[in-house]
């Protein structure tokens, strides 16, 4: 889309679906580019060498319209003098804002799936404290305060990802020739982590499953698909409708959001499939769970804490819900190889060579694993002293459609149907 931009302009400018730019047709690659959550952020795109290459020049309306034109100019101008301005900018500007920014960049969004994970910390911890500081200048006592901040406020296992990601940052900068030492070397992290092995119990399940079932959405579906899938809480969230297949029965998981980086088919029980169809569809939206039709549900901190009690449960986190799941199957006699599969892991009973030569995808094991645990938990949600016909009727019944809680406009009642 280009359009001579101005202010009145951008501000009519409203989030989408999908982020969008909005180029300038009175300066040649300027743009403003508008993302979900409705920020508004110039950029400027020029080609160094045979490079296409993309600046951002700030956000809107704390940089002007007028500035962010100017600056996009002067990127321009730069290249036309025959040097890149992402040098330039860099070599000018030591603060550790922009240097966080050029890490995130060049460095952690094209190497690492959780890169958002490495953006959410450092502009928690570091910028709001040294984010106008030259990065230069810090000092181990700086790096301290912020990791032992976190451990005083309780957040033990925030610090091991605050000292991790810091790490990471100051070893980059050491390769750019940024820095000449880094604050965060010889620093061990603050505390020794210990894998969990919570399970919830039958009884626990139970009481989760009649919970749930008297929440309105999403939560209502969430949880319980979080135990019928065994798949990741992120890659439940980010589920959408186009990776799912009724004919199939079948969830398929796309590389780009899987741990492994391989696409991951998870079959659909009986169970699973009557939550889907209790689900409402915002129109023109593909997110599963959502809100607002835009972004998919968060705040899951807080939802947690609900859950525990509403339930009547606690000390479990949504991951133990995979683990939950996991040894229920293992209860049932499923071999740990097809378990693994359903967890999509590349270790385990089949590594090594054996992975290398066993392509087999275990598929109609997957299946027959996932529908003897879905019938497991229908059973266990009629237990619930809650259960009524619709309660049964969402949980591992066909009869009739779902009751939908909430109020977005569209919803598929094909699910009822396939399953």
């Amino acid at each position: 889309m280009r359009k001579a931009l101005t202010a009145k302009t951008i501000d009519a400018l409203k989030p989408k679906e999908r982020r969008y730019e909005v180029f300038d047709a009175l300066c040649p690659g300027f743009s403003v580019r508008v993302t979900v959550e409705g920020h508004k952020v110039f950029y400027v795109r020029f080609r160094y060498g045979v490079k296409q290459c993309r600046m951002k020049l700030g956000q809107y309306p704390r940089l002007t319209l007028s500035e962010a034109r100017d600056r996009a100019n002067e990127a321009l101008r730069l290249v036309d003098d025959g040097v890149n301005p992402l040098h330039r900018r860099r070599q000018a500007d030591m603060r550790v804002e922009a240097i966080c920014e050029d890490f995130i960049n060049q460095y952690a969004r094209p190497r690492n799936r959780s890169w958002r994970e490495a953006e959410r910390i450092l502009k928690r911890e570091l910028v709001p404290t040294f984010g106008q500081s030259d990065i230069r200048t810090l000092t181990r006592p700086d790096i301290l305060s912020l990791i032992d901040g976190a451990v005083a406020r309780g957040s033990a296992y925030q610090a091991n990802r605050i000292h991790s990601h810091l790490r990471k940052l100051f070893n980059w900068c050491l390769e750019r020739g940024i820095l000449d030492a880094s604050p965060v070397m010889g620093l061990r992290a603050p505390t020794r982590e210990q894998a969990r092995d919570r399970v919830l119990s039958d009884a626990e399940i139970t009481a989760l499953l009649k919970a749930c079932a008297g929440e309105p959405y999403p939560y209502r579906q969430f949880v319980p698909l979080l135990l019928a899938t065994a798949q990741r809480r992120g890659e439940l969230t980010q589920m959408r409708w186009s990776e799912i297949n009724l004919d199939t029965k079948e969830w398929v998981i796309p590389a780009h959001l899987s741990k492994n980086g391989k696409p991951h088919a998870v079959p659909l029980s009986a169970f699973a499939l009557n939550l889907l169809a209790e689900l409402p569809r915002y129109e023109g939206c593909d997110i599963v769970f959502t809100t607002n039709g835009r972004v998919p549900i968060n705040g899951f901190t807080k939802a947690i804490q609900h859950m525990h009690d509403i339930s009547g449960t606690s000390n479990w986190r949504f991951h133990d819900l995979r683990r939950t799941a996991a040894s229920g199957m293992a209860r049932a006699a499923v071999p740990p190889h097809v378990i693994e599969k359903v967890l999509n892991h590349i270790s385990g009973t089949i590594s090594g060579v054996a992975a290398v030569y066993n392509r087999y995808g275990y598929d109609a094991e997957k299946r027959g694993a996932l529908e003897q645990w879905g019938e497991r938990l229908a059973e266990l949600a009629r237990r619930s002293p809650y259960c009524n016909s619709q309660y049964v009727g969402v949980y591992g019944s066909v009869n009739g459609e779902p009751h939908v809680t909430s109020r977005p406009t569209q919803r598929s009642p094909a699910f009822a149907a396939s399953a």
